[in-house]
């Protein structure tokens, strides 16, 4: 019978988790994902009283191994590694997971920048084109005739209205 170790991580965002436990050969076909937590299975087959969302059966770690876990907490995941798992996969591979999830993390935080910076320059660019539409209708309310140049940035709207 193992020892289950919980072990406090800093990975919060499951998709991360998900990538970085493919960069270290746990693809999709590997790991199970959960919403509600199921139990983690011993070697012997047997079931756990230690619970996890996300799992990595014993099948693909090796005939004596147990069940590795992730237990979604508040403050994030929490890796559930059975003493025999830790010694046989050592600390360096819980080091490299988190590696590689701080650097999915960050690649993520880089895109969703970039998509909000895109969004804002979106929302921009309808504001601007609002406020160029209202100028124009109110323009010729008015009876007025409106020209539109453009420099770079910058669009001039030149009202003119012919008197006689």
């Amino acid at each position: 019978m193992s020892a289950y170790l919980r072990l406090m991580t800093p990975m919060i965002d499951r998709e991360c988790l998900l990538a970085a436990l493919a960069d270290l050969g746990f693809d999709g076909t590997k790991v199970e994902i959960h919403e509600a937590p199921v139990a983690l299975v011993g070697y012997q087959g047997d079931g756990r009283a230690q619970t996890a969302n996300v799992v990595i059966r014993r099948q693909h770690l090796g005939a004596a191994s147990n069940d590795i876990g992730f237990l979604a907490t508040p403050t994030g995941y929490q890796a559930i590694v059975s003493d025999y798992d830790r010694a046989r996969f050592g600390d360096g591979w819980l080091a490299q997971l988190v590696a590689r999830y701080e650097a999915h993390r960050q690649v993520k935080q880089e895109r969703l920048a970039a998509e909000e910076r895109r969004r804002a320059e979106e929302e921009r660019r309808r504001l601007v084109e609002a406020q160029r539409q209202a100028v124009y209708e109110r323009a010729k309310k008015m009876g007025y005739r409106v020209t539109e140049t453009r420099e770079g940035e910058t669009v001039r709207l030149v009202l003119v209205k012919r008197t006689y």
